[in-house]
């Protein structure tokens, strides 16, 4: 018996068979007879042969009607199933839809070859099962990022295609460098047998997995459920009566052993140039037993640094430390490579630092002097601009300019990092305006006080406000001076945790700072936001620096001189450098950026100037003009357009080229979860959802998941020849009825 349509509102077209019928009907009706002479002879000749023209009309009409009715039927789709009876009669044409697992996991060495090239030789073999001119369809999905269909519908179209996925890097193949998202894939082969369903809501097609059954596929991370959208769209499909057959073409090893490089950090948040740094390299074993000697190296703008032996435990991480000096800012490529193993993809991974340039600070000099002992920011440049103890140049740069030239308004401020008042007495509105908005844009102020800082009442209504608006992170007070013939003050408790202060924080170290005599300070009350970094032996406890943010930036106040007229600490060279290097290092610190992403994405990529003719350069030589329009910034850059998605699938340097500023390199590397090469068995995936099929041996590759038994098979074939034969017969009969009585007549 038929068991349904897939198409059945179209089997109403059945009731069109009725047209003729009418036709007939309405035909009878729409002459009159009128009786004259000669009738008697035509109706006795009528007589003798009514029955049989009546017969042979019942005939020509029964093959109208059959033929429209049958038309109708042949476009519905009917189908049975079974293979007894009319199965026997059906054509078993075959959609398939197959997912082939992309991922990067797939790239694990198997013998001569790896785990996709096994996944490729089934999808091959699957696909010669299949004959185009029989009406079977095959339908290749390539499980990556985002799912692509790569073949459609013909079989022979897919046995052209298959081989040409994957590129050859040594012993690995693999048609990705990304991580599968099954889900996504899953829902292509639900859209297309929904399509293939039709109105009946039951589809024909088989749905085919072939995978390395990696764990994290199909699994939540941490967890041993399924994942909620694979879970939803496995149950979309059973409902529609198609199961997804899963085929693991892997060795079945469950946990295959690998060791990776996992990322690529700079020591701490700090790095500088001219600053020595480490370059950390962290390493990951997937393994069951440790890894000694294993070799680690790093290449550092294509220079390669001295390689290292590392001794890697089981399941265990290590951190392979590189000392390194950047003596630019910019951006700097890091490579890092593991010895070879199984899986060759991950031993590799690339980076992109952009470290900022040497910090540019602005000293505004208020009680500038030729000789160096009265210049009050004379020994702070002085620390500031001396290089490092082995030979280094000094990571600052340092320009000075007068307390008068800097009211004046002229002094650009977009250029420095760091901008330092020391005894400036007067700030006028103007200058008070434009260290306002460059704070706010991300800088750092630093105010010292001194002599000249008399006029408390004018640095109140300028630079404070009670409701925190105001630059100065305290209230000044009043100038406090210590009996200098009898003591003096000193630092009393500092936090140890601060940048600026931590070089003083051990023993050897303390003295340095808490035994410096201070003879004046300003006294000051701190808003409810400062924090008060360091204060003083007085019966108050008055603070003597404090920080506050402000805006995007950063305001501090030391409350005493940065020169010699309120106390010896410039002088005091052990003290002085260490506490002003650290200092401006911490105020002025811009953290390093990472433009580093996963295949088939890309991180945001800045320049300063306007980005003409923007240019993609692949790591495989290849070039790609990046589409799309550049996003202009509020800090004056301009965000380029991202490149495709396709166009960043390998791991590797990728660099944009435009006509008119440097080239911006970004790197390319593997998903940390794709080196977690953990499997899960038949019996455990098959557990995870009733309709999840697991195949048999992978030889097999015949077994569809269904039996004789409940194999649907579609009779509009059938029923489509019967309709032409009803056709030649209507045809043929009419024909020979036609000459018949016209030559009768």
């Amino acid at each position: 018996m038929i068991e349904g349509f897939l198409n059945p509102a179209l089997a109403l077209g059945a009731a069109l068979a009725a047209v003729p019928l009418i036709i007939h009907l309405l035909n009878r009706q729409r002459f009159r007879p009128a009786p004259w002479g000669a009738m008697r002879f035509v109706l006795a000749a009528h007589r003798r042969t009514r029955r049989r023209v009546q017969l042979e009309n019942l005939l020509l009409l029964l093959l109208r009607m059959g033929a429209v009715a049958l038309l109708a039927f042949a476009i519905a789709r009917p189908f049975v199933r079974g293979a007894s009876g009319l199965g026997q009669l059906t054509e078993h044409t075959r959609d398939v839809v197959l997912i082939l697992d992309g991922s990067a996991s797939t790239g694990l060495r198997q013998g001569a070859g790896n785990t996709f090239d096994l996944l490729r030789e089934g999808a091959l073999a699957l696909a010669a099962e299949l004959d185009g001119s029989d009406g079977d369809r095959l339908y290749v999905i390539l499980a990556g990022s985002e799912p692509r269909l790569v073949s459609w519908p013909s079989p022979e179209k897919a046995l052209l295609v298959l081989p040409t996925l994957g590129k050859s890097n040594g012993l690995q193949t693999t048609p990705t460098d990304e991580r599968a998202n099954l889900s996504g894939a899953l829902d292509e082969a639900l859209r297309l047998v929904r399509e293939n369903a039709g109105e009946s809501g039951i589809s024909t097609m088989e749905v085919h997995l072939y995978s390395d059954s990696q764990r994290d596929l199909f699994l939540r991370p941490d967890s041993e459920s399924l994942r909620p959208a694979l879970a939803e769209t496995l149950s979309a499909l059973e409902g529609l009566g198609v199961s997804v057959l899963v085929r693991d073409m892997t060795d079945g090893n469950l946990q295959p052993d690998n060791c990776t490089v996992e990322g690529i950090t700079l020591l701490g948040d700090q790095a500088q140039t001219n600053t020595a740094t480490e370059i950390i390299v962290h390493l990951r074993s997937y393994s069951s037993k440790p890894r000694a000697q294993l070799r680690v190296a790093l290449s550092v703008n294509g220079n390669r640094l001295p390689s290292q032996r590392i001794n890697l435990p089981a399941g265990g991480h290590f951190e392979a430390r590189f000392p390194f000096t950047f003596t630019e800012g910019g951006a700097h490529t890091l490579v890092a490579e593991l010895d070879g193993d199984q899986f060759a993809l991950d031993d590799l991974r690339h980076s992109v630092i952009i470290l900022p340039p040497p910090t540019r600070v602005l000293v505004v000099n208020g009680s500038p002097s030729d000789d160096l002992l009265e210049d009050e920011a004379g020994f702070l440049i002085l620390a500031l601009e001396a290089p490092r103890g082995d030979g280094r140049p000094s990571p600052f740069e340092v320009d000075e300019v007068s307390a008068g030239a800097f009211a004046g308004g002229d002094t650009n401020l977009a250029d420095f990092d760091v901008i330092w008042l020391a005894d400036v007495g007067t700030v006028s509105n103007a200058a008070v305006s434009a260290l306002e908005k460059r704070v706010g844009e991300g800088a750092s102020l630093v105010i010292s006080c001194g002599e000249r800082m008399a006029d408390l009442e004018s640095l109140r209504q300028r630079m404070f406000r009670s409701d925190g608006s105001g630059l100065l992170p305290a209230e000044p007070i009043r100038r406090v001076s210590s009996p200098r013939r009898e003591s003096y003050y000193r630092v009393k408790e500092f936090d140890a945790t601060s940048p600026i202060l931590e070089f003083f924080a051990s023993e050897r170290h303390r003295r340095l700072l808490t035994e410096i005599p201070i003879d004046d300070f300003l006294g000051v009350r701190p808003l409810g936001d400062a924090r008060v970094l360091a204060s003083l032996d007085d019966d108050a406890n008055s603070p003597l620096l404090i920080e506050r943010p402000w805006a995007a930036g950063r305001t501090f106040l030391w409350t005493t001189t940065i020169g010699r007229a309120w106390t010896p600490l410039p002088q005091l060279a052990p003290a002085m450098v260490p506490l002003v290097v650290e200092w401006v290092r911490y105020a002025g610190r811009r953290d390093a950026t990472e433009l580093s992403a996963l295949p088939g994405e890309s991180p945001v990529l800045k320049t300063k100037e306007f980005p003409r003719q923007p240019i993609l350069m692949r790591p495989d030589g290849t070039t790609r003009t990046l589409a799309g329009e550049p996003t202009p910034t509020p800090a004056g850059q301009f965000i380029l357009p991202r490149p495709a998605g396709n166009d960043t699938q390998r791991v590797g340097l990728y660099t944009v080229r435009t006509a008119d500023s440097p080239p911006i390199p970004f790197a390319i590397s593997v998903d940390p979860a794709e080196s977690d090469l953990v499997r899960l068995s038949p019996q455990r995936l098959g557990s995870l959802h009733p309709n999840l099929v697991i195949a048999s041996p992978r030889n097999d590759s015949t077994d569809t998941g269904t039996t004789g038994e409940d194999r649907e098979g579609e009779l509009w074939r059938l029923v489509a020849w019967l309709c032409l034969l009803f056709l030649v017969c209507e045809s043929l009969w009419g024909a020979r009825l036609g000459r018949r009585r016209g030559g009768r007549a």
